[in-house]
Formats: structure tokens, C-alpha cells, sequence
């Protein structure tokens, strides 16, 4: 019994997955906040040093990637899984988005960030302007502010920090209307995603639910309904409250005897 209810309440965990926090065990890492704006004002150190606000950079969708410059594997990995969906996508990098890449060690330095950019914007394998990815570094008080802005919680450990794998994608006034989880993305959703970016429209839920319905066909490049998966979780979800409704017309003739 407990096993199906435990079934039955992933298929909604999955669907509103985003609308609440990660939790890795120790604390609260991500909560998303959609809707919001993050303050442009925040201000950061470009590759040459030179200290820059967001609002000098946030004039059109805009992917930032949360890292920190010292991380030998799940940052590389964001990174270089946008490298790669930039590779394949259909948009253009510096017209339709750009590229942040925002670090939350306030021990990066700037000399560190030009040191790695050169290497992603490689592994793009495509033209690609220099001021469309930029790496940026800061002080504490800047990255808490962006952190706490973001939902974006981190924890220093004995060796790097935990902290989540997402991208944040804003508009150019600086909502946040989306975050993408884990190191690789398909073209579709991160098109999607600068889609809703440039309309300032942040991703509803029923919106998240259709996506859950659906898979990606690799040949056909489109989204397609999965039947599969979705006959699956209704049988799960029926199956969960048919035996709900047994425990509870059973306990209602044990209190009549």
C-alpha cells in the first residue's frame, strides 16, 4: 500500500518539480522564484577585471550558468552540456540570447575566468562572439545577492560546496521565467526556454505537465505525445486510489461494528 501511494505522489512530484525546493539531505539548495526579478544593479568582475553590473549585460534573454571556477565536475559538466545544446540549436548566440556564466566562489578571480572561457566557447563549435558567454566573478556580498535573488543556495564543504545544477534563463528586464536542471538539455527545451525568456513569461504548470507527456524524437527533432509513459501513470494514480478508497470504506465498517 505504501509503495503505490509513494508511486502514485511521484507523478505529481515530477510534474511540479521547480515549484518547490530541493532538498539534498542537509538543506534547502534550490528554490525556484519564478516570476521575479533579480536586481540588475549587482555587481560583478568581467574576464579583464573590469567591474560590471547585470543591468549592463541583461538587455535581451539571457542564460546564466551558476558555477564555481574550481569545480572538477559537475560545473564542467553544466558547461559543457550548454556547449553542446548551444551547438545545436537553431538560435544564434549574441542575437537571440547570451551567456552568463556567474561564479558563487568569491575566490575565483577574473584571471581564473578568462583562463577558462576560451575552452567552452570552443567546445560550441560554432562562431561565437566573444561578449555572447562572459565569465564573471565577485565579491561575497554580490554573490549572496544573487544567490538569495535567485533561489540559488550553496554550502561550502571541505573540498568545493554542494550546490544545485541548473540554468536560470531571464529576460531582458531581468525576470526569471525558467530554470533547466541537471548537465544535458535538448535543443527543443532550451529554444523553449530563450522563447519564454524573450516574452517574459515565466513556465506554468500546465505547461510543465504537457512536457512531462511528452518525449523527444531525436530523428523527427519534434516532441512527441508518449503514450507509454502516460498510460503507465494513470495506471499507477488508478491503481493507488482504488486501494485509498478500500483502506478508507474499510475503516468505515470497522466503526459501524
Amino acid at each position: 500500500m505504501k509503495i503505490i501511494f509513494l508511486l502514485t505522489a511521484l507523478f505529481f512530484a515530477q510534474i511540479v518539480h521547480g515549484h518547490e525546493a530541493v532538498n539534498t539531505g542537509q538543506e534547502i539548495v534550490l528554490d525556484e522564484k519564478l516570476g521575479s526579478f533579480l536586481p540588475l544593479d549587482i555587481v560583478f568582475y568581467d574576464e579583464k577585471g573590469r567591474p560590471v553590473a547585470l543591468k549592463d549585460y541583461v538587455n535581451k534573454p539571457t542564460v546564466i550558468a551558476p558555477v564555481y571556477l574550481g569545480c572538477s565536475h559537475t560545473c564542467p559538466l553544466l558547461l559543457m552540456g550548454l556547449a553542446d545544446v548551444i551547438e545545436r540549436s537553431k538560435l544564434k548566440p549574441g542575437k537571440d540570447y547570451q551567456v552568463l556564466a556567474v561564479s558563487f566562489d568569491e575566490k575565483d578571480t577574473p584571471q581564473i575566468a578568462s583562463e577558462k572561457k576560451p575552452g567552452y566557447l570552443k567546445a560550441t563549435n560554432i562562431p561565437f562572439p566573444d561578449d555572447a558567454w562572459r565569465f564573471l566573478t565577485g565579491n561575497a556580498e554580490s554573490i549572496n545577492r544573487f544567490a538569495h535573488a535567485a533561489g540559488f543556495h550553496f554550502k561550502k564543504e571541505e573540498v568545493g560546496f554542494s550546490h544545485p545544477v541548473t540554468l536560470i534563463f531571464l529576460s531582458p528586464e531581468g525576470k526569471i521565467v525558467r530554470y533547466l536542471d541537471g548537465v544535458t538539455f535538448l535543443p527543443f527545451e532550451f529554444e523553449m526556454a530563450v522563447t519564454e525568456a524573450s516574452k517574459g513569461r515565466a513556465v506554468s504548470l500546465a505547461r510543465r505537465t504537457l512536457l512531462y507527456c511528452m518525449s523527444y524524437d531525436s530523428a523527427g527533432k519534434r516532441y512527441v505525445f508518449n503514450t507509454l509513459k502516460v498510460a503507465a501513470t494513470l495506471v499507477i494514480i488508478t491503481i493507488g486510489l482504488f486501494f485509498i478508497y478500500l483502506v478508507a470504506t474499510g475503516k468505515r465498517g470497522i466503526r459501524r461494528n
